[in-house]
């Protein structure tokens, strides 16, 4: 298994648009392997987020690190189809096929360089330094080759939301609050509930409180600028197992109301 579960993407259907992607390759044509794995799940984020690397990129000083494998499906955020615009506006190459992208960074079928079988070789892409390497000769040593590697919360840089997503789908009790610390002031903040609403169905009690004292933030320093769905949210922690949960929740929905 490569994906991290994500049940929505396991009930899209895969499908094949006639529209070329390169010359004569369609979706129908991409690698068998990448295929095989849609068929798994249709994209989604990777349990294994690191690939080797010759060079130092923007990364690390050896690897490189890849979040998500994008679908053969119509939802524009993570759809193969819709994402090929990157590459057109970074004026790359017409022979890479974007397969993952997360801001400067992308993952590509390059059907430059293909084996004897007609494989693409698959290439990083680091738009911002221009710096191109190749990290596997095929889509499915590309797959034996990734690693585990842990997604630190940076001081200085603010993580993507591509980044926040996969560090969010990987997190435990242990490091979720400086999760949440992190993207605090994000002024998305419909993005920002989702993962307090994701976590507040956690088993685990710890991830539950965690959730709730995130929330306790945003209702006390950026009330102003939450949706009317708070409300909503906050039912879910009013109706907690844990009494301590269930306390501060009551808490906040007081605060709530005397606004």
């Amino acid at each position: 298994m490569y994906f991290i579960p994500q049940q929505t993407k396991k009930n899209w259907p895969i499908l094949f648009k006639p529209t070329p992607l390169y010359q004569g390759v369609t979706a129908a044509d991409l690698p068998r392997a990448y295929l095989e794995l849609l068929a798994e799940q249709n994209g989604g984020y990777l349990l294994c987020s690191r690939i080797a690397t010759k060079e130092p990129t923007s990364d690390g000083i050896d690897y490189a690190a890849i979040h998500a494998i994008l679908g053969l499906h119509d939802d524009p955020q993570n759809s193969l189809y819709a994402q090929q615009e990157i590459a057109r506006s970074a004026e790359l190459p017409d022979y890479f096929v974007l397969f993952s992208s997360n801001g400067n960074q992308l993952f590509a079928f390059d059907y430059s360089q293909v084996s004897p079988s007609g494989e693409p070789s698959i290439r990083h892409i680091d738009i911002e330094t221009d710096n191109w390497q190749t990290v596997a000769p095929d889509f499915a040593q590309f797959l034996r080759n990734l690693t585990p590697g842990p997604l630190t919360v940076p001081e200085q840089i603010r993580l993507t939301h591509t980044e926040g997503v996969h560090a969010f789908l990987l997190a435990d009790a242990a490091g979720l609050a400086e999760l949440f610390l992190h993207f605090e002031d994000d002024p998305d903040k419909q993005w920002y509930l989702h993962w307090i609403q994701h976590f507040s169905c956690h088993p685990d009690a710890d991830c539950r409180k965690i959730a709730c004292e995130a929330l306790e933030t945003q209702i006390l320093y950026f009330r102003n600028k939450l949706p009317v769905t708070v409300k909503d949210m906050l039912a879910n922690f009013l109706a907690d197992p844990d009494l301590a949960i269930q306390e501060l929740a009551k808490t906040l929905e007081k605060e709530l109301a005397a606004e």
